[in-house]
């Protein structure tokens, strides 16, 4: 009996050691994981790229909770410390407290002109001015939201578009990993898709640039896409499109459209060549089915940006939140100027009442005087703070509406393009590190034969 439990001792002894051994790599193994081409610290999640730092986090931003307009943490946003923040957010904008000055402006010369022309104000209603103005409050509200819904709507599409176009890459690299074609020709084709996302970008920040300043930098373009390195090769001297490539590119009008086309062409050939099945065969449907998807995926991102509401709307809405600004700035003033001339009034120091064409008969009471206060209470907390929320929604609308024109609503493209990379980088590295026996379509030549064909070739290079 006293052996037996010895015996259980010495297993729960040794299951204990083997946990010890399983868990002691995990937690005292390197933090940082180096790949062919960047290296990932499991613990911060950053990723670097030689001396680049692929996912720039500033302690300022996170210390806020956001890093980019889509990766944020909302819990800040559940307390008082979202009035204090300051990163990214339309009411800190200078524009919109410009409008807001303007806007006081004209409150205080309606102010000054009431006081002026009105000479005896407690005669006078202020709640019948302010019924106009709420009633332009409904409708630009109303309008304002339908406006803010559509550009919501079409900021997701563009960035779903940009996902699907990534998807389509990484599709494309599992199939070829699982039909075993040459490195060289999957280096190729994920260039060419890896490229027209980034073309893609290029081009829609420069048409922006071209709508909103007249000009933008294509020459520039060109230069950048050209000097990006194309991580996907172990070698990491590849660079994303070679100068031939970029060369063609240059004379067409939808350069990421015509990579896939390339992309299209490569398929065909290798489908010729056996390195994937045949063209009437169910999988190279589903391979060209993936290049349609990133067709379609550009499409739908050019679409979604390019194509803009009418103006006719957007110039009417625009000009509904102005006038409605300026009239609830208009009712600011003009209830401001009764109020006060109807203190002045009531103390009896009203200008009017000593001028040679006054009229010193007219009076007003105190209790008329600290209704008309109350009044300017009430108009000025809705007077002020719904200019501030049209006008802030106005330009949240206009933001999401062009995406690559504000920063604060830009799509993180730089950090997706990265991320792709790194999850294709994964891909060819984890099965590498696996050691799985590679499958293929196309089983190479063995190497006799290959021995044999290089013998062969020199025995009749050396007979001629």
């Amino acid at each position: 009996m006293a052996s037996t439990k010895a015996d259980v001792d010495v297993e729960k002894q040794s299951d204990s050691d083997d946990e010890n051994e399983e868990v002691a790599p995990l937690l005292q193994g390197k933090r940082f994981n180096p790949r062919a081409s960047y290296c990932f610290d499991s613990n911060t999640g950053i990723i670097t790229a030689g001396d680049a730092d692929i996912t720039p986090r500033t302690k300022a931003d996170w210390d806020e909770g956001v890093h980019d307009c889509m990766t944020y943490s909302t819990h800040t946003l559940t307390t008082w410390q979202a009035f204090w923040s300051n990163s990214r957010t339309v009411w800190l904008k200078p524009e919109l407290w410009i409008m807001m000055v303007r806007l006081t402006l004209v409150a205080l010369l309606t102010c000054i002109v009431t006081l002026v022309i009105v000479p005896n104000p407690a005669v006078f209603k202020t709640a019948k001015f302010t019924a106009v103005s709420k009633f332009l409050n409904v409708v630009v509200g109303l309008l304002l939201g339908f406006f803010l819904s559509s550009s919501m709507l079409r900021w997701h599409a563009s960035v779903n578009g940009f996902l699907g176009l990534l998807d389509s890459l990484r599709n494309l690299h599992v199939q070829f990993l699982a039909l075993g074609v040459r490195e060289e020709d999957l280096i190729t084709v994920l260039r060419y898709g890896y490229g027209s996302a980034w073309i893609l970008f290029e081009t829609l920040k420069c048409d922006t640039d071209h709508i909103t300043k007249g000009s933008c930098d294509r020459e520039g373009m060109w230069k950048r896409i050209a000097q990006k390195r194309a991580r996907i090769d172990p070698s990491g001297k590849t660079n994303i499109l070679n100068e031939r490539e970029i060369e063609v590119l240059r004379t067409v009008h939808d350069p990421s459209h015509i990579l896939w086309t390339w992309v299209g062409v490569l398929l065909g050939g290798l489908a010729q060549d056996g390195w994937i099945p045949p063209m009437n065969s169910p999988t190279y449907g589903r391979i060209m089915n993936i290049c349609q998807t990133a067709h379609a995926a550009i499409r739908e991102v050019k679409l979604s940006i390019t194509v803009q509401a009418p103006l006719t709307y957007c110039h009417s809405l625009a000009m509904l939140v102005h006038i409605n600004n300026i009239l609830s700035a208009v009712t600011m003033g003009i209830v401001s100027g009764l109020a006060i001339g109807t203190a002045l009034l009531a103390r009896d120091i009203h200008f009017h009442k000593h001028l040679p064409f006054g009229h010193p008969a007219h009076d007003a009471s105190l209790r008329e005087s600290d209704q008309d206060w109350q009044n300017l209470a009430v108009t000025g907390i809705y007077c002020f703070f719904g200019p501030v929320l049209y006008q802030g929604l106005l330009m949240i609308s206009m933001f999401l509406a062009q995406p690559f024109q504000a920063p604060d609503a830009e799509i993180p493209m730089r950090s997706l393009l990265f991320k792709v990379e790194v999850d294709l980088c994964d891909s060819r590295e984890s099965v590498k590190r696996m050691g799985f026996k590679m499958p293929f379509f196309k089983a190479p030549p063995p190497v006799s034969d290959k021995k044999n064909t290089k013998k062969d070739e020199e025995a009749i290079d050396g007979g001629e």
